[in-house]
C-alpha cells in the first residue's frame, strides 16, 4: 500500500500502478533566462510549438494561474485545454497540469539547467495520471520523440534571429 508522498521510505505495494512518464532532454544554445522568457510567453507558443497554442498569457505566472489553449495535430482533432500552473521556480522550473483524472491528467514540467558554456539543458517531462493513463504505455516511445521535437522547436525559437 502506498502511503503519503511525504514518506519517501514507505514501500509501495507491487500492484500499485506506476504513472507513465515521458522525458526528453534538449540542449539549447541560449541562456537559461532567454529560454525561461520563451517558456513564459504563452501567447507566442503557436509561433513555435508544433501542437500547443495558448489564447493569452496570465497576468501573473503563479501557482494556480490558468491558461486556456488548444492542442492540435497528430491523429486527434483540435481540443480545447486549460492548463493550471502547479509549480514555478524562476528561472529554472515550470510545471502545469491539464486534463482530468476521469480520463487522463498530465503534469507537464520544464527544468532548465545552465551549462558551463552558457547553453541551457532543457528537461521536458510529463507524468500521466487517471483512469486511462495506462493506455499510454505502448505509445511512450513515440511520445518521447514528440517531446524531443517540442524541445527542438523551442531551441529554434530561442536561438533564431527573432529569439
Amino acid at each position: 500500500m502506498k502511503e503519503a508522498p511525504d514518506a519517501p521510505d514507505t514501500p509501495v505495494a507491487p500492484d500499485a500502478p506506476v504513472a507513465p512518464v515521458v522525458t526528453a532532454v534538449t540542449r539549447i544554445s541560449a541562456s537559461v533566462e532567454d529560454v525561461w522568457r520563451a517558456l513564459l510567453a504563452f501567447d507566442q507558443y503557436e509561433q513555435w510549438h508544433p501542437v500547443l497554442s495558448f489564447d493569452a498569457r496570465p497576468e501573473q505566472v503563479v501557482v494556480g494561474a490558468e491558461i486556456p489553449g488548444r492542442v492540435s495535430g497528430g491523429d486527434t482533432a483540435e481540443q480545447d485545454v486549460t492548463m493550471r500552473i502547479v509549480e514555478v521556480e524562476a528561472p529554472c522550473r515550470l510545471a502545469w497540469e491539464g486534463g482530468s483524472l476521469d480520463t487522463i491528467l498530465g503534469r507537464h514540467s520544464f527544468v532548465l539547467a545552465a551549462q558551463p558554456d552558457g547553453a541551457t539543458e532543457l528537461t521536458e517531462s510529463e507524468e500521466f495520471f487517471g483512469a486511462a493513463a495506462a493506455e499510454l504505455v505502448p505509445t511512450l516511445g513515440e511520445l518521447t520523440k514528440e517531446y524531443s521535437r517540442y524541445g527542438a522547436a523551442l531551441g529554434a525559437r530561442v536561438e533564431g534571429p527573432s529569439g
